[in-house]
């Protein structure tokens, strides 16, 4: 109701309160990735040892997109003892299944498939990328198994004690990341060894932090109780989604080999993309508050310009890196390019500026579908990524005579509008047919759309 709406001030203290841990989580991946490219990157074949590890991490990704609906899922259903406990298990199944998938990518005759024949590797950048695949199963785990705590913390809104963890696994990265530099233990395996034990000790430090409000979880009488079925039927479309979107960085991956620089292209694409893909991710965070604060109570309007602030603020990393002396110090001195490529990073650095706005909006997109129990839209959303991303990319890399990294850095922009779009309008096509009481898509209170 209109008057029991907290005012704007109240209202924007707390997201502010809400969001800021959340949005440093997310943006956490800038301060912890980077730091271990410069772990990677000064190693034996220097950047492109970086960008290989980088593609390594992609197909990881990829196959841990089978549980990429998990966090929203457990905010919707694990607010109960036994939704918890079926949570639980969810998370534990799907975790036990992306991990099989990721071994058998890393062994023959995937392995050759994927990193010999999409990725065009071979020689000892052939191996880097298997190895590098193969021991990131413990990292990969660890994510799944953060999962339940992660969603039990934003759906008490105790972001704060989520962002303790997080804070930590920075902290460690960051002093582990200065001292392998400095001692020599460079390469592959110190970075990936950083970011395994980080990853891991963060997920313990959520599970301590979490226990005493799921230990105070009940089953009240009423109360929506959604079986691991239920649960696994909501989470497929938000899963097969982020299959969409991982699919994509492989697509990536391919069409930077095709260009007429594949080499340069992809690795100021992977450097670039390190850079802006942590704030996209923080961008969309906005997923997670715009459940945990619906719409219908703190309004659509506040919410929404709430969404294009955080993106705009987002956005200003990239103009930052426009100083040379920025610039020259993290592309150079951090991140190993040569004067050339400093100056191609500086410029995929604008076109991606866009990025953070748009990915922001569409977080808020996708928060209203999972209050309405319409993951089949943030799917649509999604399809039309993977779709926008190969078309744009093909003409590019076809006819096209631009730079790779240009190329590339153009289709992720174009994409993620087009994800945004198509969402909205899946959106207001579901409001509308429940409007006029289409049969086919009115929705049982209590029933997640598509079961």
């Amino acid at each position: 109701m209109e008057e029991t709406r907290p005012s704007l001030r109240k209202t924007l203290f707390e997201l502010l309160k809400f969001y800021i841990p959340l949005g440093v989580q997310g943006i956490s991946m800038s301060l912890t990735y980077p730091l271990v490219g410069s772990v990677v990157s000064h190693g034996r074949f220097g950047a492109e040892e970086y960008s290989v590890f980088a593609q390594a991490q992609s197909v990881m990704f990829l196959v841990a997109s089978v549980g990429n609906g998990l966090v929203t899922t457990g905010m919707i259903f694990a607010r109960t003892r036994t939704g918890m406990r079926n949570f639980v298990r969810l998370s534990f199944f799907l975790a036990v299944v992306a991990c099989l998938l990721q071994l058998a990518c890393a062994l023959p005759p995937l392995d050759s498939l994927i990193l010999g024949r999409l990725y065009h590797l071979d020689g000892d950048l052939f191996n880097v990328a298997r190895q590098s695949l193969l021991f990131s199963i413990p990292m990969n785990f660890a994510f799944f198994a953060r999962n339940p705590y992660l969603a039990n913390l934003f759906s008490e809104k105790r972001s704060d004690k989520a962002i303790l963890a997080t804070f930590f696994r920075i902290g460690l990265t960051w002093a582990g990341s200065v001292v392998f530099v400095r001692l020599g233990l460079t390469g592959w395996k110190w970075g990936l060894s950083l970011t395994t034990v980080a990853v891991i000790i963060e997920s313990f430090l959520c599970r301590l932090f979490a226990l005493p409000y799921i230990r105070r979880l009940e089953d009240a009488p009423g109360a929506e109780i959604a079986s691991v079925w239920r649960q696994c039927a909501f989470t497929i479309p938000l899963s097969l989604g982020g299959t969409m979107i991982n699919i994509s960085t492989v697509m990536v991956a391919i069409f930077l080999t095709l260009t007429p620089d594949p080499i340069t292209s992809r690795t100021i694409h992977y450097v670039v993309m390190g850079i802006i893909n942590p704030f996209n991710a923080a961008a969309m965070r906005m997923q997670s508050t715009t459940i945990a604060f619906p719409p219908e109570k703190y309004g659509k309007t506040r919410i929404a310009a709430f969404a294009v602030g955080i993106g705009l603020l987002f956005c200003s990393v990239s103009f930052l890196l426009q100083i040379p002396a920025l610039a020259n110090w993290y592309f150079g001195g951090v991140q190993n390019l040569s004067p050339e490529q400093i100056h191609f990073a500086m410029n995929a650095m604008l076109i991606v500026a866009a990025a953070p706005v748009i990915q922001s909006l569409r977080g808020n997109a996708e928060g209203l579908a999972a209050l309405r129990r319409r993951p089949n839209a943030t799917l649509s959303g999604q399809i039309a990524y993977l779709a926008t991303l190969v078309c744009v990319f093909f003409l590019l890399v076809r006819f096209a005579p631009i730079k790779g990294y240009v190329m590339g850095a153009i289709s992720v922009v174009a994409a993620q509008f087009a994800a945004f779009v198509t969402l909205r309008i899946a959106l207001m096509s579901n409001d509308l047919a429940d409007h006029y009481h289409v049969t086919h898509t009115t929705r049982h209170p209590d029933r997640p759309s598509g079961l």
